[in-house]
């Protein structure tokens, strides 16, 4: 492991953590943004409940099934947190279902990403035990 590929990991880290700080009324077209520059073209995305999905045909619609159906009342982001191989961020999360299916929970999720080449490969999302009871991760 090379310091350029520790520090090409770092700036990618920096600016998807600089990214989810930012405001955005559409999630969907806001993180296109960053998808456009630092995801692989296929990237893999695996969701806390094991559910995978391959590439940004496959990202989209998870993303507006989450927007239709969740309000978010604040998302605060730590990290990242730097490895050889990637890094990882903590989102501490403030939500409730739009339909009443479960009440406003607070959660936090972790987010670890692996890149290579330059470009994030795989994002997976791991919840806390029991974050997920009352359906809000779902």
């Amino acid at each position: 492991m090379s310091m350029t590929e520790i520090e090409s990991i770092t700036k990618i880290a920096n600016d998807l953590v600089a990214h989810c700080k930012l405001p955005s009324e559409n999630m969907l077209d806001h993180d296109a943004k960053i998808w456009d520059k630092h995801f692989a073209e296929n990237w893999t995305s695996i969701e806390g409940d094991g559910k995978v999905y391959t590439g940004r045909d496959a990202v989209m619609p998870k993303y507006k099934e989450w927007m239709d159906g969740v309000t978010c009342h604040s998302c605060e982001v730590t990290g990242p947190f730097v490895g050889p191989s990637g890094f990882s961020v903590i989102f501490d999360l403030d939500m409730e279902s739009k339909d009443g299916t479960w009440p406003r929970t607070k959660m936090q999720e972790v987010a670890d990403y692996t890149v290579e080449n330059g470009k994030i490969v795989k994002e997976e999302f791991r919840y806390q035990a029991n974050a997920c009871d009352g359906g809000a991760c779902e």
